[in-house]
């Protein structure tokens, strides 16, 4: 039988548009304070730090790359893989033509390979950064019934740009973590999942992983905790520092984002992470309008939910279980 069906259709749309916002909203609150340390924040917004969204505020390159990967996946996402690869790449020159939201080096390094003719299966820099895990959460939503294309899909993607170990086990997970998210399963037992579809890749994104869990049900108060967990500019630490968030506030979608992005470190990114992986758990009702209302763009956010949607339903229909 199929494992995707039109009846889905109210309660996938509330949880892709969940993920969607839920990104986008944390990368916004994140922005701000991304290059400032925790004792900064708290000078500027007070002791709490960072709490809402002002008015017409812009994400960064962490939303934008996500839909660049979005509109790859709407060009192509039923063809084999290597076909993919080829949209996803032609996506990411077009890229270099938007306003620079803040891309670091390896993603525009790498996508200047791509412009000058090197193929995708060589444009990755070997670089452990966080720019293929900030966007990767999208193949979770669209392969979310094909778990096996959607481990391939992860890592051949995250590869165009980051061709690190690190980088691949936290592609593989961002991905997959979204996947367990929109199928309903608490973050606490994600954890034996990411373990093992991330197994064998990478050392240190396996000890940063086992790191976040143990921490998260220790009694460190959570500035202390993160602390602990790095600064996330690395891609192991991004993801076990946005995973200990939805582990401590695991049905509080404001909670879990104002605690990713006060910290010394890659605020937009982890809370964009945390964001997009209990967006999709929860649903678009658990983002504060607020918020959703604040987002600069969030027309392009809007735009490209019908599209996905109607890619989503393609791929789980020819997606067949028996």
């Amino acid at each position: 039988m199929r494992t995707g069906n039109m009846q889905d259709t109210p309660d996938i749309e509330k949880k892709l548009r969940g993920y969607l916002f839920g990104t986008a909203c944390a990368d916004a609150l994140g922005r701000p304070v991304e290059h400032l340390t925790l004792e900064k924040i708290k000078e500027k917004y007070g002791e709490k730090g960072i709490l809402e969204l002002p008015p017409d505020s812009p994400w960064t390159d962490d939303t934008q790359l996500m839909l660049v990967l979005a509109r790859g996946l709407v060009r192509g996402a039923e063809l084999e893989l290597p076909e993919l690869m080829d949209h996803i790449a032609e996506e990411l020159v077009l890229w270099l033509d938007e306003p620079d939201m803040g891309a670091g080096a390896t993603s525009r390094g790498a996508s200047l390979k791509l412009r000058k003719g090197v193929h995708w299966s060589e444009s990755g820099i070997k670089s452990k950064t966080c720019g293929s895990l900030m966007r990767i959460g999208i193949l979770g939503f669209i392969y979310r019934n094909d778990p096996e294309k959607l481990i391939k899909a992860a890592l051949l993607s995250g590869r165009i740009t980051h061709s690190h170990p690190v980088s691949d086990a936290a592609s593989i997970a961002g991905a997959y973590a979204v996947k367990l998210a929109l199928d309903g399963m608490e973050p606490e037992n994600m954890y034996e999942s990411l373990l093992n579809v991330t197994e064998g890749i990478s050392q240190e994104f396996t000890g940063a992983l086992k790191n976040s869990y143990k921490t998260a049900y220790s009694d460190m108060e959570d500035k202390d905790a993160l602390k602990e967990l790095g600064y996330g500019w690395y891609a192991d630490e991004t993801f076990a520092l946005a995973y200990f968030c939805t582990l401590r506030y695991s049905n509080d979608y404001r909670k879990a984002v104002q605690t990713a992005v006060n910290i010394t470190g890659d605020s937009d990114s982890v809370g964009s992470v945390a964001g997009g992986i209990l967006g999709a758990k929860l649903g678009i009702k658990a983002i504060p309008i607020s918020w959703t209302e604040a987002i600069k763009e969030k027309k392009k956010l809007e735009e490209i939910v019908g599209p996905l949607l109607e890619k989503y339903f393609q791929v789980s229909g020819n997606n067949v279980r028996s």
